[in-house]
């Protein structure tokens, strides 16, 4: 699927959820179990419109909406790296008609680890519910940087300190910490180089020179050759792109670095609320037409449960709670394991 085809089909898909979009155009339709929903549900997504969760949202609310018999209604509440949006979800009313759909480093990065200080608890003051997917990064080079495997860019990065950096499209996201855990494993020293507005602008430009960036948005990309491809950062190629290595089978062993995205209520939403949504939530993401547009987009399934994702949350925010610091560059580097040599490949 070339990335116009791509493209439009996202296209296509959030304009079908358009009608869910507004209260007032789409009303709450009767439930059909119990009394909950009784008006139409928010779903809260803490980034601008046409960013990962965004698009996930907007693919999940038509399949959500009938298998709940009620409206869902997406609000983007971006801002301070998704945390101004998780607070918002996390301050509403606990009565199940506001929802959270949020990736993972608003969730867990706490207490200072990469500069994030959110003013909240994420298992103190949310529920969760559900992982929705989990999708890896692809390493991406600029065009003009020669290199092409990560042993080569590894050489290269060395070969020129403090001349390489990376896009991201804020500090704290799975892009920032895989270049940090990419600097930490291989002893490198790339400059990290935010830019929230389009990080992707600035590896096509050449401004930067390579980037960590979500599989649904790289593979189109690659394959307009506007960047160009070396790894992805799952532990198992993705079966999206099962011609791109892994970049711990190209010689940094145990290199991981994930995005996810899941579904949270307010803490105190009602046991059997909160019981109605993770099954709906199964439901819907079982859908055929969904499972097969997030499997072209590079997406697996997560843990759809509400105690396996509450372990997930548990186990992420110890992964990276000792990258603490300003920028978590630092810490990284230094908890990370020793820089290992990496033989080029052919």
């Amino acid at each position: 699927m070339n990335r116009r085809t791509h493209l439009k089909l996202a296209a296509a898909l959030a304009m079908a959820a358009c009608p869910c979009l507004s209260a007032a155009q789409a009303p709450a339709l009767p439930s059909t179990q119990g009394t909950y929903p009784t008006r139409p549900i928010r779903l809260v997504v803490p980034f601008p419109a046409g960013t990962a969760p965004d698009v996930l949202a907007r693919l999940l609310v038509p399949a959500l909406t009938e298998s709940m018999s009620a409206s869902v209604v997406v609000e983007n509440v971006p801002g301070a790296g998704g945390t101004i949006g998780v607070d918002r979800g996390a301050k509403s009313a606990p009565d199940g008609h506001t929802l959270l759909l949020s990736g993972d480093a608003a969730l867990v990065l706490a207490g200072g680890a990469y500069g994030m200080r959110p003013p909240y608890e994420t298992l103190r003051d949310l529920a969760p519910i559900a992982q929705l997917i989990v999708t890896p990064n692809v390493l991406v080079v600029a065009n003009d940087v020669p290199a092409r495997n990560v042993a080569e860019l590894v050489a290269l990065v060395r070969s020129q300190p403090g001349k390489f950096s990376y896009s991201s499209a804020g500090i704290g996201l799975s892009q920032h910490r895989a270049g940090e855990l990419m600097n930490g494993m291989a002893g490198l020293d790339m400059v990290h180089v935010p830019n929230p507005s389009n990080p992707w602008t600035d590896v096509i430009a050449g401004r930067a020179q390579l980037m960590f960036g979500n599989i649904a948005v790289a593979l189109p990309l690659i394959r307009d050759g506007k960047v160009r491809g070396l790894a992805v950062t799952s532990l198992t190629r993705a079966a999206a792109a099962p011609e791109l290595p892994t970049v711990s089978e190209s010689g940094l062993p145990g290199f991981e670095s994930l995005s996810w995205f899941g579904v949270l209520a307010p803490a105190g939403t009602p046991p059997a609320v909160l019981h109605r949504l993770e099954v709906e939530l199964q439901k819907a993401m079982a859908t055929p037409a969904l499972k097969e547009r997030l499997a072209v987009m590079g997406a697996i399934p997560g843990v759809q449960d509400a105690a396996g994702f509450t372990q997930v949350i548990k186990n992420e925010i110890k992964r990276w709670a000792p990258r603490a610091g300003a920028t978590g560059a630092a810490a990284t580097a230094t908890s990370s394991p020793a820089p290992v040599t990496l033989a080029q490949k052919p």
